[in-house]
């Protein structure tokens, strides 16, 4: 062989050792890439498997709070129905009434000048008819029960802002 053939072999046989170490480092880059990739989702996997476990944890926790005041809120609303009927009984019996407020005269100064006196006494008027009573208490039944589920709506908010806020 001559000197020309041996350099022409020495370079095929390194052109080949370095497509072959080009392709070994691609693969073993690959593989390493792979691997760092199959960690990180392993690792996200397990931090969202433990947020989901203390979301879940602060939900049930959450729920259970109003349960609880849902419950409390069923029996109190019992309680105002049932106090409810009473009242409107005892109206309707005459037992107790519902009473016209009386208009009160005011006192008025001449010109500008503020009252010495002020607003004279409140005195009673005439009774409401007793069924005319009642309706008013059940009216005023039915706004407090707004009121009261308003106020539970408020408090069910300022539970999840405060939850949300989290630490």
């Amino acid at each position: 062989m001559s000197r020309a053939e041996r350099i022409l072999v020495g370079l095929i046989v390194l052109a080949g050792l370095l497509v072959l170490g080009a392709l070994g480092v691609r693969w073993y880059g690959a593989s390493q890439h792979q691997a760092g990739y199959d960690a990180a989702v392993s690792d996200g996997k397990a931090q969202y498997d433990r947020d989901a476990a203390a979301a879940r944890k602060t939900e049930s926790t959450l729920r259970a709070k109003l349960r609880t005041q849902d419950a409390d809120a069923l029996k109190k609303k019992e309680e105002y129905e049932a106090n409810l009927e009473a009242a409107q009984r005892r109206v309707r019996t005459g037992t107790d009434r519902l009473l016209c407020p009386r208009q009160v005269p005011v006192a008025t100064a001449p010109g500008d000048r503020p009252s010495a006196g002020g607003p004279g006494p409140d005195r009673a008027g005439p009774a409401i008819v007793p069924e005319v009573a009642a309706e008013i208490l059940g009216d005023a039944a039915d706004i407090a029960g707004l009121v009261r589920r308003y106020d539970r709506v408020v408090q069910r908010f300022e539970s999840c802002r405060a939850l949300n806020a989290g630490p």
